[in-house]
């Protein structure tokens, strides 16, 4: 009995150890099969979003293979106003998407937070997503001796379509084997200020590229090995089918009577068989 204690320590701490180990994906979960199907749709996320244009940009592949993240997209949006919105969007399992946000990244890079990050849901966004989207923001400053750079980012996860920003990804998201995390970033002139949020074209923006994306990115239909959705079968067009009120021919219209004079069989007795010529008997 006198090892009893240490039993029970060591079954505890192995539970936990267990536990941990699965949330935080500490053994480098095997790639599981939906994030290779995450992936594989990052391929079709448009460049044209009404009248935004996207331009793929380049990443720094090494950088991006340190992150241990799965796939990406970096594109910059224009509008026929001159805006731009800078979007990254990257697919991963939970450990490794959590765990590279703005508030590390870019102030290891040397930008100042001007602010902690606030959580901002946008609102009268068009139908398609199934819920108001939720993100992280705030603005960057870097200051050079010539000028300073101003850039202000919204970022949020998710891993059904449901779009958030919570203060601590990482367990918000523990043991999720695939998800996606986006950034979508505007540079600012130096008279931006941090509450400036409502002006930023990031919210025009989104407004039309999240519910535009949503059926790409978290549809049922699996995703062959070209990278296309399988299709469903389009649903007949009302324009397509008759009126309810349509004039329709009665089930015995034309149709003659059970009783109606048919001929009989004897009218038309069978052709003699050699009548026909030999030359045009079947099978000759």
């Amino acid at each position: 009995m006198k090892y009893l204690p240490f039993v029970v320590v060591l079954v505890v701490l192995g539970i936990g150890t267990l536990i941990e180990g699965k949330f935080s994906d500490r053994w480098g979960q095997a790639k599981s099969n939906r994030l290779s199907d995450f992936t594989e749709r990052l391929k079709l996320v448009p460049k044209k979003i009404g009248d935004w244009e996207g331009v793929d940009e380049k990443v720094n592949e090494e950088e991006f293979k340190a992150s241990n993240c799965d796939g990406y997209i970096s594109r910059t949006y224009r509008n026929r106003d001159g805006q731009r919105v800078n979007v990254y969007l990257v697919s991963g399992s939970a450990r490794h998407v959590t765990i590279h946000t703005p508030d590390w990244c870019y102030v290891g890079a040397g930008y100042n937070m001007a602010m902690e990050p606030q959580q901002y849901t946008i609102e009268n966004v068009e139908a398609g997503l199934p819920s108001a989207p939720e993100f992280l923001t705030t603005l960057f400053r870097k200051e050079d001796p010539i000028s300073s750079h101003n850039i202000r980012i919204f970022w949020g996860f998710s891993d059904d379509g449901n779009w958030r920003g919570p203060r601590l990804p990482k367990p918000a998201f523990a043991g999720k084997s695939a998800m996606y995390k986006i950034y979508m970033i505007t540079e600012l002139d130096g008279r931006a200020v941090a509450g400036d949020i409502e002006s930023n074209p990031t919210l025009d923006f989104a407004r039309r590229f999240l519910p535009e994306i949503q059926p790409i990115l978290f549809s049922d239909s699996p995703v062959d090995a070209a990278g296309v959705p399988a299709a469903s079968a389009p649903a007949a067009s009302s324009a397509d089918l008759p009126p309810a009120d349509a004039d329709l021919p009665a089930a015995d219209a034309d149709l003659p009577s059970a009783d109606a004079d048919l001929p009989s069989a004897d009218n038309k007795p069978a052709p003699a068989a050699e009548s026909l010529p030999d030359d045009e008997l079947p099978g000759e």
